[in-house]
This record gives structure tokens, sequence and C-alpha cells, in this order.
């Protein structure tokens, strides 16, 4: 994951210093959920976005329907990049990452469900664009606004250039039509590893992709 200084107000991902953890992720199929614009998050991940604490994000990736569970090194200072691996197979194309935004109330950047394998083939490399997410758990509207909590618990959403609409908050620039990205994710493809598992006796082939 990289991280740029593209806020509008000429700070990184946060004021001054702040900076981010490097995020957590799952490898997964269509039925996992780590988080989803519109619905609460879970306690999980409710406590990840407050607090950076990521246990929380362990627990709920205990799964079936999980394959893969990663972590990317922090990003101390506004700027920089996370790199980490993950690995899929055929039955797990999805990837859903969260990284929270530190400082802040309870914002953090991510990708819900992203699909890794199209019409049957592996994409070979891919850049998404990241914009500003509000986890729905605290009313603040700047970085480093006091715990303010939300009940009860909202939804989570996407935070842009006009809403929420407060002149304090942190992203709120009503002159511009959008937000630019506060930072980007790229998914290359490293290798494909197939493996054989006794038992049952079968070949599985695991795709690995470098986060960054």
């Amino acid at each position: 994951m990289h991280r740029g200084g593209n806020n509008p107000s000429g700070n990184g991902v946060g004021d001054g210093d702040g900076g981010g953890g490097g995020g957590g992720g799952r490898t997964h199929d269509s039925t996992y959920t780590l988080y989803r614009l519109g619905e609460r998050l879970s306690t999980g991940a409710r406590l990840y976005v407050e607090t950076g604490r990521a246990d929380g994000l362990d627990t709920d990736g205990d799964s079936p329907n999980s394959l893969h569970s990663f972590t990317g090194p922090p990003i101390p200072q506004g700027e920089g990049t996370s790199v980490t691996r993950a690995f899929l197979d055929g039955n797990h194309t999805l990837i859903s990452i969260m990284a929270r935004i530190n400082p802040s109330p309870d914002w953090f950047v991510g990708v819900d469900s992203f699909q890794l394998c199209v019409e049957g083939n592996w994409v070979d490399t891919v850049t998404v664009e990241l914009d500003p997410l509000d986890g729905g758990t605290d009313n603040g509207f700047t970085f480093t606004a006091a715990n303010w909590p939300t009940q009860p618990q909202g939804i989570a959403y996407r935070i842009t250039s006009r809403y929420p609409a407060h002149p304090a908050g942190s992203f709120y620039y009503p002159n511009l039509p959008r937000l630019p990205p506060i930072a980007t994710l790229t998914f290359t493809k490293v290798r494909i590893r197939t493996a054989r598992r006794r038992r049952p006796a079968v070949l599985t082939r695991r795709v690995f992709f470098r986060v960054n």
C-alpha cells in the first residue's frame, strides 16, 4: 500500500507526522466479509479502526471461507509504502483489506472483496485508488478529534469532499468535485505454485500476490 500527500490540506494520511498501520487483510470466497460500506462494522473491525488493535480482525478472520490472513508493516509517517504478500486459490479469488488512518476518529482505507481472477485468468497487476472511509463508530470530524462515540453505531461510508458537510471537517472541500485518492493499492502476481495434499489426495494450486 502506498500513501501519498494527496490530502488537499497539504498533509499526508494524518495531520503533522500522522501515518497509519500497514493494515490487515484476508483472501476469501464470496461468502466472507471483512467490512462492507452501508453496513455496521464487526466488533473486531470497530476495535481496529478506533484503536489500531488488529487482534479483533484476527478473530474475525477465523472462518472456513477465509483462506489467508496477512498484515503489512506500519507506515509511520504521512507518506510511505507498506509491502506484504497474500496467496489465493481457485476457491478463494477475492481479497479484502483494511488500513487505519492514524490519527483519526475511526477512518480507514481499504478494498472489499476485490476480484483477482477474471474469467478464469489471474490478474497480472492492477492498481486501485483509495478514498478515505468512515467506520460509523465515532462522530469526530477531524484527525485529532476527541473521542465521541456514535450511539447507536452507524454504518461505514465513503467520505467525500462534501460529506460530512461540516466546515471543520478535515476532508470538507466543497469546491472540489471529489477528493484526490489518499492511497493506492497495487496487486502484482508473483508466482503460481502447485502442491500435493495427501489426505485427501488432491493437487492444489495457490497464487501468490505482492501487495503494496
